[in-house]
């Protein structure tokens, strides 16, 4: 009895647990530096196409399977949620030197992200912009400072990740929508 009940005490945290949604831009050009990260165990990778080209988002080897089909258009989006541990590579079926490669960490624990409402970091940014908060993000919108919305994607957990690398030097408008709530910050990209 003892261990059925510390067995569904731990599936229970595990069901609680925060993931993060990383965030890759998918264009014709990407880098394999860009598209390739390390992330948690259950976390989740959101492609967004920011071009008009057709792509595909496929895994070629490693410890998941998944396939995007083919997709046009800027602003589309394809996610996939990492449950193995290991590596997996990927590319576009119609652009093969567009690939990636996701690496997935064991979690060792739980990450208690109750007591954070919202918070960003690092400002500036060079590379990846965090963004925790206390409710489930919906989605993210970010504009330049030309008012050109440059990202608009949906997030589906409490960490979202932005991979900015590709983005020029600048101040960002950051536009984050929990339930009914949005929250705009400025960000700095070194």
């Amino acid at each position: 009895m003892k261990g059925k009940l510390l067995l569904g005490m731990l599936l229970a945290s595990l069901g609680l647990s925060a993931q993060t949604t990383h965030h890759i831009d998918w264009f014709m050009g990407v880098s394999n530096t860009a598209a390739s990260m390390t992330i948690d165990q259950g976390d989740t990778v959101m492609w967004t196409w920011t071009d008009n080209l057709p792509h595909t988002v496929s895994s070629t080897t490693g410890t998941e399977t998944f396939d995007s089909g083919t997709l046009t258009g800027n602003g589309q989006t394809f996610s996939h949620v990492f449950d193995n541990v290991g590596e997996t590579n990927y590319k576009c079926n119609i652009h093969a030197m567009m690939q990636g490669a996701i690496t997935v960490d064991a979690v060792a624990g739980i990450k208690d992200n109750q007591a954070i409402i919202f918070e960003y970091f690092p400002n500036p940014v060079t590379d990846i912009l965090t963004i925790n908060a206390k409710d489930t993000i919906d989605h993210i919108e970010i504009y330049d400072v030309n008012g050109k919305e440059v990202m608009n994607s949906e997030s589906g957990n409490r960490t979202s990740k932005i991979y900015m690398s590709n983005y020029r030097a600048g101040t960002y408008f950051v536009k984050v929508f929990t339930g009914n709530e949005s929250k705009s910050i400025t960000i700095v990209k070194n």
